[in-house]
């Protein structure tokens, strides 16, 4: 997995977030967000598939995935934001076609469950083996304490299913404190909620790090910390 990249963008007084980042050979995806108070705004799939096919370079990829990150920095730079959501909203239209014309239809979370711990429908057009994703997004920022419910999937044979019994790790990283962490597990519905203090900081940068391992297959996600107010 390639060392990503993360660039802060001004247009019109607004500071966009641009995360670049390799999924890995596991997922040949080169994935590109664009963040704007911890909330992504964008997204920009690229899959390197014919590299995997025609023999691994990792300098390849490493070009690739300096481009396309420079390409949306440029577009965001030039105020192109509605452009990208677009093409964000056409990639995963698009991919979501394809994969319900071979999948079967989606399990839904269990119906009897209580309605606070019932998961939004399990999207059909991520094919990674694990994924894990917030149910509720919300800005995050320095000196607060937030609730975050996650939602953990697995590939299964009938399309995505709720992962159960998931070790999650959560850790808030910044310039300017030290590194801190919290264990957390899936329930029977795919779902944790996991209470954090965020740390109070002025300067630097600062990103929350939600990691899921499943018998080896492992899932990131990541946001944005703004500074305290």
């Amino acid at each position: 997995m390639i060392t990503g990249y993360n660039t802060d963008v001004e247009y019109d007084g607004v500071v966009y977030h641009v995360q670049t980042e390799d999924k890995g050979l596991r997922t040949p995806i080169i994935l590109s967000l664009v963040y704007i108070g911890g909330a992504i705004l964008a997204s920009k799939r690229a899959p390197y598939d014919d590299l995997v096919a025609r023999g691994f370079d990792e300098q390849v990829l490493v070009e690739r995935l300096q481009r396309q990150h420079k390409l949306i920095c440029a577009a965001v730079h030039a105020g192109r934001i509605e452009d990208l959501k677009r093409m964000g909203e056409r990639e995963a239209a698009a991919t979501a076609r394809e994969m319900t014309s071979t999948a079967d239809q989606v399990r839904e979370p269990d119906e009897q469950a209580e309605e606070a711990d019932r998961p939004p429908s399990v999207p059909r057009f991520d094919d990674a083996p694990l994924t894990v994703r917030l149910i509720n997004e919300q800005e995050l920022r320095g000196g607060k304490s937030v609730v975050l419910r996650l939602f953990v999937t697995r590939l299964a044979k009938g399309g995505r299913l709720p992962a159960a019994n998931v070790k999650l790790v959560l850790k808030t990283l910044g310039t300017a404190f030290p590194t801190k962490m919290i264990e957390s597990w899936t329930n029977d519905g795919g779902i944790a909620a996991i209470s954090v203090s965020l740390p109070e900081f002025s300067t630097g940068r600062a990103a929350l790090l939600v990691q899921a391992e499943d018998h080896g297959v492992t899932a990131e996600l990541r946001r944005i910390i703004l500074p305290a107010l």
